[in-house]
């Protein structure tokens, strides 16, 4: 998998933690919280980017308060699947 580097700022880094291997660690989870908040990522990416299984990402997201993005799009087809529509 090919990578790119995003360069932070010293004094924006430092908000996320104190040693580099921290920075990156936290900087990543921030990320993928975002993604999966947004609706582009599942569970189980997320955690893939932040380096934590699926269960550890959701504990993040429950601890952090953030609600599972649910759109009319998705209930639509829930709906259908349930009638066996889909």
């Amino acid at each position: 998998m090919s990578t790119i580097n995003v360069e932070i700022p010293a004094e924006f880094a430092r908000s996320f933690g104190d040693s580099e291997a921290e920075v990156k660690l936290n900087a990543k989870i921030e990320l993928a919280i975002e993604m999966y908040r947004e609706g582009k990522w599942s569970t189980r990416r997320a955690g893939e980017f932040a380096s934590m299984n699926r269960r550890q990402c959701m504990d993040v997201l429950m601890a952090r308060k953030i609600e599972a993005p649910y759109t009319k799009e998705m209930l639509e087809q829930d709906i259908a699947y349930a009638f066996g529509r889909l």
